[in-house]
């Protein structure tokens, strides 16, 4: 019984997307995925432009593009303990030795090239998705609207939508099925900042015809910015999952956890578990590697 209710709350679990990258400054221990302004300065001159970063355990990727270089891409990239090391490879520049530290809203670090030294920073790039309010920057990152498939560009199964309240106060969340190629919705809910905690607090309607199914639960950040959401799912008497039998008097609930990790700014990895006896194992084949992606703000109307 309890694995059927499990395997159902699945289907709502895997809309949850997003540890894309984040789209503000201030992540804590943060990682550094994403989008940032750079500035290089060397013998009085400066040169400006865009670095986009994707990291996978200490493994620093990513491009990186001024005026004055062209185009070019990180190799032998390193982040680990906020500090972080890369060679700008460029096809009609010399390459940039760069090293560097996260300091808190900002990275900044030294460079060589060409025989010479300078001094680099690189600030966030602002964009929609952007926190006001302090204590949700951590999750702003999740703000738009993402789809989820079983590989990087493959057929979307489910969406997740992430919404600010009135004044940033509160995040929306909302999540379809793709069921005979129409969005059919499927859960929504609140996430609201817990002062005591230092998280946010969720609850989610998983029912939306009876609402009498339901999430409950936690969003943190881990050390390493990774996203957290810590799950119960609870089920009333007389609800009939998909598949399993009637819920009995005294209800049912599961344990769930799902992660998300930023991989550049537009995609992330998700994992959706659930807790048995011996351990996390995935919730259903290859829940513990989803891939989400971020819709174009055109088509998701963010």
């Amino acid at each position: 019984m309890k694995r059927a209710i499990g395997v159902v709350l699945a289907l709502g679990l895997t809309l949850a997307g997003s540890v894309a990258s984040a789209q503000h400054g201030t992540r804590p221990s943060g990682s550094i995925a994403g989008e940032w302004n750079i500035t290089f300065a060397v013998q009085g001159q400066t040169a400006s432009g865009t670095l986009n970063l994707s990291v996978e355990g200490d493994t620093l990727t990513g491009t990186v593009e001024t005026a004055h270089t062209g185009p070019g891409k990180l190799r032998d990239g390193r982040f680990a303990n906020k500090k972080l090391s890369a060679t700008c490879v460029f096809e009609h520049h010399d390459s940039i030795a760069l090293t560097g530290e996260l300091q808190g809203e900002k990275l900044a670090g030294t460079f060589h090239t060409e025989g010479m030294e300078g001094t680099w920073e690189a600030t966030r790039t602002a964009k929609a998705g952007a926190a006001l309010n302090p204590q949700y920057a951590p999750f702003a990152f999740l703000i738009g609207t993402w789809d989820l498939a079983a590989q990087p560009g493959g057929r979307p199964v489910a969406t997740q939508r992430f919404k600010w309240g009135p004044n940033q106060s509160y995040i929306w969340s909302s999540g379809s099925l793709f069921i005979d190629g129409k969005e059919t919705p499927h859960f929504e809910g609140m996430l609201v900042w817990n002062g005591v905690n230092k998280n946010l607090d969720m609850l989610v309607a998983m029912d939306l015809q009876s609402g009498r199914a339901q999430e409950q639960g936690t969003f943190s950040v881990s050390a390493d910015g990774t996203v957290v959401r810590d799950i119960k799912g609870v089920f009333s008497e007389g609800v009939r999952p998909m598949g399993a039998p009637e819920v009995g008097a005294q209800g049912a609930t599961e344990h769930f956890r799902q992660t998300y990790k930023a991989q550049s700014a537009d995609t992330l990895v998700t994992s959706v578990m659930y807790e048995t006896a011996s351990g996390w194992v995935p919730t259903f084949p290859g829940s513990d590697h989803l891939f989400m992606t971020r819709r174009p703000a055109t088509t998701s109307g963010e």
